[in-house]
């Protein structure tokens, strides 16, 4: 009777552990958690895109085609896109249907992935001490209705959480966004000098050419329009970026505000063709370089030979020159601005656009509008007020336009335009950085910190903060903390003369103890 009772009782205690498992797994279904102890939380997914999953009020589709037979140093990258996909489905919850599927050996499913721009990748493998090469998929297709976002290839995890919001964000709002380049006045090319940036804004955007001559008007269409150092500008030209504006446009202006003559080391001033647009918006972008004791280094050729020093015409911005209100630079590391001009905020009343100071120079920096010598071995003697200087501020609100007291100006080439000029501008933004060449191709293989910036300054023009806090969080730049002279002074006394000393104290201390041991003996056999 007692062993009936006693197999009974385990018999219940079976179904209630059974009940408890199951319980806890249907949870987990619905409520997802994890620790991440990592800084800026680099293995979870960001707040950015939880919140871009719960706003979702309708299911899209996300179908993975990886290879299910993969080389051993790619069976770490399914699991980790399994596990970044296991974090969405918990945050979307029944809006978000993920499946996986293996194309290799399905001539159909291959068709149907090629057809979504998906192709087979070669991949490297070794099997009984042979080299082969085989044909792996490795791509991810976000679906919605008739829309389609892909990733043709996946290549590590370390980017997949932007392109994959960034993705669910394109399909479900039915929108592609478009920036504009102002384009026809000597500006930066964007198939040469700016490729990287205009490449990596293809990936979310769509790139156009906005050409205003001969009485054209910037685009309806152009939601950001980025005005990177024209130099020459016509009357109808800034008409044409004022009417943007005040139609609610946001523009982003890089300006530099010297030259540099190619092969030289010395600047000349460029012309302010943006200067009196940009003071009717309430900001002077001075014809000065900013001179900083944080600085960057930088490499010269003299003769035969070449030499790398820190360089004070290139400001190396750490974080405390940052903003942070802003999520454009809140969670920036570093950023270089070569040869950069300083900013100034013009006084305004009460009710006029608000200003945020979103870059700024160092404590130990200056400015100068006559040194206009470039050579990394000049005397960098303040002639100014030692002082941070601002290099890139947002202004947002209300503008009045630029020709609201002025007549429309007559476009040359052109027909006379015949539309209604608007003298005022509704809740609006712009960004304006007192230099253009940080985003250079050039620079950026030096400095690609710089790239999140201005792709931090574009996505808020553009979508907001949606995707911003994504690309921020896997910036690994960590300079090191600038001190100042006393603390190089005491460090480097302690690690020459400290450890000597230590043991010199020691050996003393040590000595001590053994005399007076040696004391104490003598005392207790006298004793």
């Amino acid at each position: 009777m007692g062993g009936k009772t006693y197999r009974g009782n385990v018999l219940v205690e079976v179904i209630i552990v059974v009940a408890i498992l199951a319980i806890v797994n249907l949870i987990s279904l619905n409520y997802f958690a994890r620790a991440d102890l990592t800084q800026n939380r680099l293995y979870s997914i960001s707040q950015s895109t939880k919140e871009v999953l719960r706003d979702l009020d309708d299911v899209i589709n996300i179908k993975v085609y990886f290879s299910k037979k993969l080389p051993p140093y790619l069976t770490t990258l399914t699991r980790q896109v399994r596990d970044i996909l296991d974090e969405y489905r918990a945050y979307a919850g029944h809006n978000l249907v993920i499946d996986f599927e293996d194309p290799t050996d399905d001539p159909e499913l291959q068709r149907r992935v090629h057809s979504l721009g998906i192709p087979p990748v070669q991949l490297n493998i070794v099997e009984k001490d042979k080299a082969e090469v085989m044909n792996a998929y490795l791509g991810i297709a976000v679906l919605f209705e008739d829309r389609s976002e892909v990733i043709p290839v996946v290549q590590n995890a370390n980017n997949l959480e932007y392109d994959l919001t960034s993705a669910i964000v394109k399909v479900a709002s039915g929108e592609r966004r478009i920036v504009g380049f102002l384009t026809g006045h000597d500006e930066p090319d964007i198939d040469k000098e700016y490729e990287v940036i205009r490449r990596s804004l293809e990936k979310q955007y769509e790139v156009k050419r906005v050409n205003t001559s001969k009485g054209k008007l910037v685009p309806d269409d152009v939601n950001t329009l980025i005005v990177a150092s024209p130099r020459e500008l016509s009357d109808w030209d800034l008409f044409a970026i004022d009417q943007f504006i005040m139609r609610g446009g946001r523009a982003l202006f890089m300006v530099n505000r010297v030259e540099i003559p190619e092969g030289s080391l010395y600047a000349v001033h460029a012309k302010g063709v943006l200067d009196s647009l940009l003071s009717a918006y309430g900001v002077i972008i001075k014809p000065d370089l900013v001179i900083d004791r944080s600085a960057a280094s930088a490499t010269f050729t003299a003769g035969f030979f070449t030499y790398t020093l820190p360089y004070p015409l290139w400001p190396s911005i750490r974080k405390e020159g940052f903003s942070q209100e802003s999520p454009i630079t809140n969670q920036l590391e570093r950023v270089v601005m070569p040869w950069a001009s300083s900013i100034q905020l013009i006084d305004r009343e009460e009710g006029k656009p608000e200003s945020i100071v979103l870059v700024k120079s160092s404590p130990q920096s200056w400015s100068d509008e006559r040194g206009l010598d470039l050579n990394p071995q000049r005397d960098f003697t303040p002639k100014s007020e030692v002082a941070s200087r601002s290099l890139a501020v947002l202004l947002k609100g209300k503008f009045k336009s630029y020709f609201a007291d002025r007549d429309v100006p007559e476009p040359e080439g052109g027909v006379a335009w015949e539309g209604t000029k608007i003298d005022s501008s509704p809740e609006t933004e712009m960004i304006v950085i007192g230099n253009s060449r940080f985003v250079e191709d050039g620079f950026l293989r030096q400095f690609p910190e710089n790239r999140t910036f201005f792709l931090n300054s574009v996505d808020w023009l553009t979508l907001g903060d949606r995707l911003i806090g994504i690309r921020s969080r896997a910036i690994t730049s960590r300079p090191l903390k600038e001190i100042g002279e006393s603390s190089k002074v005491a460090i480097r006394f302690g690690s020459t003369f400290g450890v000597p000393i230590a043991f010199i104290v020691w050996g003393l201390v040590r000595l001590q103890v053994r005399s007076r041991r040696r004391k104490d003996r003598l005392t207790f056999l006298e004793g």
